[in-house]
């Protein structure tokens, strides 16, 4: 036992040593770059960051396809206790050709060791942090790379696309037709950008909006990119609204106190796909918030766009007319919507109160809420005539 309690809490010394020790070293800026020069020669500096003020050895390297195109001013950096930070320059000699496209290099700091105030050495594996060095070569002829962004609400959807000229030559035009598609593939809209001109190694962007008018669920964009008569597609996913369930109504018939209580909850999927495997949860508390129930429904399948009952039981035996909290719960896509309410427990009724009106058990007697406040009204009123008719007789 005294063996385990004993790697346990070396177990723990140690996480606790590696957690300060990984937290020592920081580099910045994270990346560089330039553009290329065939055989240009350019210099990037960086900072070495020693952010727990640790007199530490750092070990500067070069890898990457670029490494042997680099050059660093230093291998090692010596840090004093209560030194923060040390600079490092690396100068890259580019390479007289290269083929089209992105090349990168990293400048990458180790921690070889660490040693506390006091001098004595600090537990911890070797830890790296890296910065990107890198040049674009650009293609031949006009070349374009473009990204296609969707951002907006349920009303409003604005389609974005950033377009950097990656070749040698000017783009006189570059446009984009969108077209939008539902989860069936069927043709939606579809959408003409502004048109623009790029000189080389230009980022610019293009856009369409779109006033929506279909219901929530999962679309599918594809932009068709045309610059001087080339054409890149371009596809992304995106949502309209959020897929939800709605509560609707809750109500329970035929009810005896003491009884088993239906509870009927129409929810409306407003999502363009089914929501499977949903159900119902309804826990009941006292005025003190003690937990008196929780009953749960059997799954259920709703299909998109549509309304459908759930149903589920409470016991209400040992339980006495009242006012009692209830928080009713809807589980659905890995969601959960709460809709807080308050049940009026009579003899021969339930009534639910706090879906935004009043919502009671039908069919008997004159125990709702609705009904006692209507004659409250009624004799209120009546109340009210009389006192006038006594005060005008006195006059």
């Amino acid at each position: 036992m005294n063996k385990k309690i004993l790697y346990f809490v070396f177990v723990i010394f140690v996480l606790i040593e590696l957690g300060e020790f990984s937290s020592a070293l920081g580099i910045t800026p994270g990346a560089s770059g330039a553009d290329y020069v065939a055989g240009g020669k350019e210099s990037f500096t960086f900072t070495i960051i020693n952010s727990e003020k640790t007199a530490q050895e750092v070990e500067i390297d070069l890898q990457g396809e670029l490494a042997s195109n680099m050059a660093v001013d230093k291998d090692i950096i010596e840090f004093a206790a209560n030194e923060e930070e040390k600079k490092v320059t690396v100068t890259l000699i580019m390479p007289p050709s290269m083929p089209p496209g992105l090349h990168k290099g990293q400048l990458v700091a180790t921690q070889k060791k660490s040693v506390k105030s006091s001098g004595q050495a600090t537990i911890g594996a070797a830890v790296a942090v890296a910065a990107d060095i890198s040049f674009f070569v650009p293609y031949p002829g006009k070349y374009v790379e473009g990204k296609l962004e969707v951002s907006g609400n349920e009303e409003r959807k604005q389609f974005r696309i950033p377009i950097i000229n990656r070749g040698k030559e000017t783009i006189n035009k570059v446009s984009a037709l969108i077209v939008v598609y539902d989860k069936n593939q069927n043709e939606i809209v579809r959408l003409n950008t502004n048109e623009i001109s790029m000189n080389p190694g230009d980022l610019r962007e293009i856009s369409a909006l779109w006033n929506v008018n279909v219901s929530k669920g999962k679309y599918l964009a594809k932009a068709v990119l045309n610059y001087d008569g080339e054409e890149v597609l371009l596809e992304k996913e995106f949502e309209v609204g959020e897929l939800e369930l709605e509560l609707l109504d809750l109500f329970v018939k035929d009810f005896t106190l003491g009884g088993v209580a239906k509870f009927n909850l129409l929810v409306q999927n407003k999502w363009s796909e089914p929501i499977l495997d949903t159900y119902a949860q309804m826990k009941v508390f006292d005025v003190a918030f003690n937990e008196l129930a929780d009953v749960k429904s059997a799954l259920y399948n709703i299909p998109a766009g549509e309304k459908t009952t759930m149903v589920y039981y409470w016991d209400t035996k040992d339980m006495k007319e009242g006012t009692y909290e209830a928080n009713v719960l809807l589980h659905y896509a890995g969601k959960k919507t709460q809709q807080d309410v308050k049940l009026q427990i009579g003899k021969d009724s339930i009534e639910v109160i706090g879906l935004g009106r009043v919502i009671g058990s039908e069919g008997k007697g004159l125990g709702s809420t609705t009904t006692i406040l209507v004659i409250i009204i009624v004799f209120l009123v009546l109340l009210n005539v009389v006192w006038f008719l006594i005060l005008r007789k006195r006059k």
